[in-house]
Parts: structure tokens; sequence; C-alpha cells
């Protein structure tokens, strides 16, 4: 029994203190432990906490629901989340919490129960909203869930989540992205043109060219200082950025970056090294890209400015990310170097940088030339 009886003596005082410390040890290791004034206590502690950590699979598989497994993963993951992902999190937990799975043991969940699920989805208020086409992302959260129960709380348990799931979770047709998702040079061009002649804010035409030219993202664009800029040298360090609150769309300056790899320093060019020295004159210190006021840049204003050019553009993009896309593959086409091309992005992986560069950008003039050669060798053409 892990009860050990300690003793104490406060200073300037002869009577000695006594208290009772309880541990817990599973296989060899202590997995609890708790101090008790009294033995009764902390034998009877003892006895219940060594009973919850030796129950076997099966009967833990009989004992817990599906809501108390999403709030035992709950407590866990939520300690290693980002704010921004906490939030964007909690908006789906309700789903989880009120739907069908809830009172459902996590012995008799089955993919039967998954498929009733999601019809409650569909038929869920937020199925109405214009922009949501699936509950895809909510699959993939449960996925997350049930496999973290597997994980830690029970190995034996199967996932009953399978590709018919994620397919009926759709339930609007999907436009399928065009395959050259990036600006063309004179797009890009023709659209910072706009913002510089028809936006009172300078703020919004600068932001613009920055993102495009470096490839940042739009929190990490709105999260530079001037003090992170050497103009003489020609860089820009990358090391926080802007979150905007999901309820309240407030802006807030955070002092860390996506990724580990998502700090970085940037070479600029020296376009925008013009660009930059016409706005230090405006500027004291403090934050690059400001509203009016000097203040943190709201996103919804920076969205619509982006997409007022692009409709009176007739272009077809309505996000502040396609700088991001862009950049990724003109830079891929004119360098033909992946590697840098992930570096400039700060990914954690090149399968990703390879989505954001279309494989269009893999060809190149020797490939073809190549070809053409190995084709028509001994031709007379």
């Amino acid at each position: 029994m892990g009860i050990i009886k300690r003793r104490y003596r406060k200073k300037n005082q002869q009577k000695e203190n006594v208290y009772y410390r309880a541990e817990v040890y599973v296989k060899g290791v202590r997995v609890s432990a708790r101090t008790f004034s009294t033995k009764r206590e902390a034998v009877f502690w003892h006895e219940q906490e060594k009973h919850k950590f030796t129950l076997s699979p099966s009967s833990l598989n009989d004992r817990i629901t599906f809501k108390d497994c999403v709030e035992r993963f709950w407590k866990d993951a939520k300690a290693r989340m980002m704010k921004s992902t906490i939030q964007s999190y909690e908006c789906r937990l309700t789903y989880f919490y009120k739907g069908p799975l809830a009172d459902i043991k996590m012995s008799s969940l089955k993919g039967i129960h998954i498929l009733e699920w999601i019809e409650w989805l569909k038929k869920h208020p937020t199925a109405k909203n214009k922009g949501r086409k699936s509950f895809i992302q909510e699959v993939n959260f449960l996925r997350t869930i049930l496999y973290w129960y597997r994980n830690f709380l029970n190995e034996d348990f199967n996932v009953p989540i399978t590709k018919k799931h994620r397919q009926m979770s759709f339930f609007k047709p999907i436009i399928p992205r065009r395959p050259d998702h990036y600006m063309r040079p004179e797009d890009g061009r023709q659209w910072v043109e706009w913002l510089k002649e028809r936006r009172s804010n300078p703020v919004y035409f600068r932001l613009a060219v920055f993102m495009l030219l470096t490839g940042t993202r739009v929190g990490e664009a709105c999260g530079l200082k001037w003090e992170e800029v050497d103009l003489e040298k020609g860089t820009a360090r990358i090391i926080r950025r802007v979150r905007w609150d999901q309820q309240t769309k407030r802006p807030f300056l955070e002092d860390v970056t996506k990724t580990v790899q998502s700090a970085r320093l940037l070479m600029l060019p020296e376009k925008l090294k013009d660009v930059f020295k016409e706005m230090k004159k405006e500027a004291v210190n403090g934050l690059v890209f400001t509203d009016a006021k000097g203040e943190l840049l709201k996103y919804n204003a920076i969205q619509s400015s982006f997409n007022a050019g692009f409709e009176a553009l007739n272009l077809p993009w309505r996000s502040t990310h396609i700088c991001r896309h862009t950049f990724a593959t003109i830079a891929l086409m004119e360098t033909k170097n992946l590697s840098a091309v992930q570096a400039s992005l700060g990914h954690t992986e090149i399968r990703m940088t390879q989505r954001y560069a279309k494989t269009v950008a893999l060809l190149s003039s020797e490939t073809g030339e190549k070809t053409a050669s190995a084709i028509f060798k001994d031709s007379r053409l």
C-alpha cells in the first residue's frame, strides 16, 4: 500500500505535525499522488484511485459515454493548443455534447451511429448557412477524438469512421478549385494598381505588395514591426503574428508564429524595399501596417478591400491567402528550387509547399526540349 506517514515541525514550534502521503503505482510507475491529514482519508482515496487505474479496457468501455470521452479529450488536448485553434474547436464541440452521440456508451459506438449523427448535422440550423457545404471538418474532429480514446484510454477500441462517412458529410455541390489557383503576374499587377488608385488608405495596397512578394500569411504581415525590418541589408524577420478573435473580430498581437518553422528571415526584393522606404518616412516606430488610427488592422477590413479589387477586375479570388499561393507558384516557376520556396513560406513539410506551388510550376522548357529530341531524334521534321 502506498501510504507514507510523514512528520514535520514548523519554525518556532516544538510539537510535531503529521500528514499522510498516498501514492498510486501502476506497473512500477507512479500515476497519482495526494496528501491527507488523516490516515483514513488517505487509505480511502488510495483504494478508489487504484481501482480507477486498474480497470480493464472492457469495463472502461462499458462505463464511459461518448460525452465523457469528449470531456476527457478536451481537458487533455486543450493545454497543447493555441488560442485560435481552441476557439475553432469550441464551436464544433456543441455538435458532440448535444447531438445523438452524446449518451452512447463507447462499447456500443458503431458506424450506424456515425451515420445517424451526420444526418442530424444536415438538419442542424447551421446547415442553412450560405457558405456551409459540408460537415467534413466535424467528421475529422470526431475522428481525432476517437483516435485519442484508442491511444490513451482503450487500445482495443476500433474507430468506426470510414470513407462512406466522409463522403456523406457533403450535402451541397462544391465547385472544384481551379488547377491554376494563383494570380497570373498581369492580374496581380492590375489588382495592386487598383488598390493603390481606388483605396483612400494606402495600407491595403502596401500590404498586398508585401504579401505577394514575400508569401507571408496575412497575420504575419500585420504583425511585422519596423524593428524587425533592416532596409540596408534588405531583410525582415517574421517572429510574431496578429490573431483575430472569432467571436468579437478584435485583433490581438501574439509573439508567436503558427509553427516553429514559420519564424524565419525574409529577403526583401528591391521593389518592396522602395515601398518600405516610402512608408518609413511616414512611420515613427511600432507596426509596419496599421489603420488610419495607428492601430492593428481588422481582418474584415482587409478582406473587404482585397475582394473589392477582385470583383472590380472580374477575378475569381475571394481570399487574402491567394497572395501566398501566387508567391509560391511564381517563385517555383522562376527558380525551380522547391526547397528555397519551402524556406520562404516557412512550411514544415515539403508536401505542403507542393500543394501551394502548383504542379504547373514544375514544367520547364528543358523538359519539353528533351522530350522532343527523344521522340524526333532521327526525324527530318
